[in-house]
């Protein structure tokens, strides 16, 4: 009476093989050679060493990754993974401070040294003259790092507020200045001039 209806064609499971089961899940089949690696450094690091000789290479080499990542940070200027001593906006400011202007004591281990060798020199002219330079010196020091810290001692008070975060930073920042300015750690990150600029009030102690 009625006329038959054409019956879809039957659902036809294909076969799958065993083998197979892994790499329909994944798509590729297997994680790739970095993830596996990954996961294997992860697991070690989770995982008790087995013995004493094995905790000591593992804490040797954490604290050899530890010193490379702090030494990058400070010759890359990332104040996120600085030292201690060299945290907190009081040794920011100071040395901001020491790196934006000209020191006399950036010339200290020169002369020093230059002066020391001339005085085991069997020559009186040369002694003589080698300590007159050095008292000389030293008096030029004291003079310009007295007039320096004074000034960042004052900005200290002004632009950081809390006494714990200003503690040190004055010495801080007289080691800072009896260094040559291109072996200063951490890099300086102001040119010479910038103090006198702050001083005048062109430029700001922390930008945002």
């Amino acid at each position: 009476m009625f006329g038959r209806k054409n019956d879809p064609s039957p659902d036809v499971t294909p076969s799958v093989n065993e083998g197979d089961g892994d790499a329909g899940a994944s798509g590729k089949g297997r994680p790739t050679p970095k993830r596996r690696e990954s996961e294997a450094a992860r697991r070690q690091k989770m995982s008790p060493p087995k013995d004493r000789r094995e905790a000591k290479a593992r804490m040797k080499s954490e604290k050899a990754k530890e010193r490379q990542r702090t030494t990058d940070a400070l010759r890359g200027g990332d104040e996120r993974h600085y030292p201690a001593r060299d945290q907190g906006k009081g040794r920011h400011l100071a040395r901001d401070w020491i790196d934006g202007r000209r020191n006399i004591g950036e010339f200290f281990w020169p002369i020093v040294i230059a002066a020391l060798v001339l005085l085991f020199l069997p020559v009186p002219a040369l002694q003589q003259g080698s300590t007159v330079v050095l008292l000389g010196f030293y008096v030029l020091i004291t003079l310009d790092s007295g007039l320096s810290l004074l000034g960042l001692r004052r900005a200290l008070m002004h632009e950081v507020p809390d006494p714990g975060d200003r503690r040190g930073a004055l010495a801080y920042a007289f080691g800072r200045s009896i260094q040559s300015r291109k072996r200063r750690l951490p890099i300086p990150k102001v040119e010479r001039g910038w103090t006198r600029q702050y001083t005048r009030g062109e430029v700001k102690a922390f930008t945002p």
